[in-house]
C-alpha cells in the first residue's frame, strides 16, 4: 500500500499582542493500492488538501478570523482578524436562553451559541426573538 499523508496549518497573529500568534491545522492520512497510477495520486492529494483547507479554514472562522482576498492581482489571500466588537456577555446569554427556549439543535445551534461580533449577535437576537413571536 502507499500512504499519503498531508498537513496544513496556518498561523495568524493574536490582535493586540505582539509577538505573538495562532496555530490552526488539520492532517490527513490515506491509503492508496499499489497499483495507484501518478494521477490518481495527484487526484488523491488535491482532495486531501481541499478537505484539509476547508478544515482549518472554518477553524479560523469560528475563532473569529477573516479573509479577504488580496488587490494585489493575486488570488492569495490576506488573514485579518475582524475589528468589531466582542459579543457583549448580556447578549451570549439572551442567545443562550433563546436557543434553548427554541428547541434549536445541530450545526444552527452550533452556530448561533459560537457568535463572536456584538453586531452578529444583534441581528441574531432580532431573528430570534421575531421567531418566538
Amino acid at each position: 500500500m502507499i500512504k499519503l499523508t498531508g498537513n496544513v496549518s496556518r498561523k495568524v497573529p493574536i490582535p493586540g499582542t505582539e509577538y505573538s500568534s495562532q496555530s490552526f491545522s488539520a492532517g490527513m492520512e490515506i491509503e492508496v493500492g499499489n497499483e495507484a497510477s501518478l494521477e490518481d495520486i495527484h487526484r488523491k492529494l488535491k482532495e486531501i488538501y481541499a478537505v484539509l483547507e476547508n478544515a482549518v479554514q472554518a477553524q479560523l472562522i469560528s475563532n473569529g478570523v477573516q479573509f479577504s482576498e488580496n488587490h494585489n492581482g493575486n488570488n492569495s489571500k490576506n488573514i485579518s482578524h475582524q475589528r468589531e466588537d466582542p459579543i457583549t456577555p448580556s447578549q451570549k446569554k439572551l442567545i443562550k436562553k433563546l436557543v434553548r427556549e427554541q428547541e434549536i439543535f445541530g450545526k444552527e445551534r452550533f452556530r448561533l451559541l459560537n457568535i463572536k461580533s456584538k453586531e452578529e449577535a444583534k441581528k441574531e437576537i432580532k431573528s430570534l426573538l421575531a421567531r418566538s413571536v
